[in-house]
């Protein structure tokens, strides 16, 4: 598939999927007894049920996927600490603390191991929500830009990659213009840009879609 013109230069979804089951490990409870297994990322097990063992996510959703195990949801990914982060969402100007790459764990867990969760369907309307509201406060701190940066703690990786073509192209523009801060009409403009920016691509991407 072709990618648009303005993520060329960004990771692709399934780059960003890569990365973060990669990169983070979840607990599981096996159904098969096996002992330690040696990995790139490490030394992992033994396996020894009911015993929980923790591993790479992309090791627990296969795993998962030839039912020999069951996935032990992390602490975040649950109703009450998602309705606890909503509400920081909601009534704070930053951004609420969760993993930098809530997203595509929390899309992974769900789309393979949704049986494993407690209210799945509660947790990916709350996902859903929590990510509105981070979008409103992205395309906020859009119209605050100036040719120095723009302080935005505690964004996540897959907001960063949605932003990063457009902060490129704007700071350039800011620079030539000698630091003069963005017209009204033109702040408009980026908002509309940046809010198109949030709508993801057919790699399934769209969290309305898990």
């Amino acid at each position: 598939m072709a990618l648009a013109a303005h993520i060329k230069h960004s990771l692709t979804p399934s780059e960003l999927h890569f990365i973060a089951t990669s990169e983070y490990a979840v607990e599981i409870v096996p159904n098969f007894s096996m002992g330690q297994i040696r990995l790139l990322s490490g030394i992992w097990g033994p396996f020894r049920p009911p015993a929980k063992a923790k591993v790479p996510l992309w090791l627990a959703l296969d795993l998962k996927r030839r039912k020999r195990c069951a996935v032990v949801p992390p602490e975040w990914l649950t109703v009450d600490h998602l309705q606890e982060k909503l509400k920081d969402e909601t009534s704070d100007g930053q951004y609420a603390d969760l993993p930098f790459r809530y997203l595509e764990i929390s899309k992974a867990i769900i789309e393979v191991a949704g049986d494993d969760l407690d209210n799945a369907a509660v947790i990916r309307s709350l996902l859903m929500d929590i990510r509105q509201a981070r979008q409103t406060k992205s395309r906020e701190g859009v119209l605050k830009m100036n040719d120095t940066g723009m302080a935005m703690t505690g964004i996540s990786q897959l907001e960063i990659n949605e932003l990063r073509p457009f902060f490129v192209q704007s700071f350039g523009v800011m620079r030539k213009l000698g630091g003069a801060h963005v017209p009204a009409n033109a702040a408009q403009s980026s908002q509309s840009q940046s809010q198109s920016q949030f709508t993801l691509d057919e790699d399934g991407w769209d969290m309305s879609g898990i």
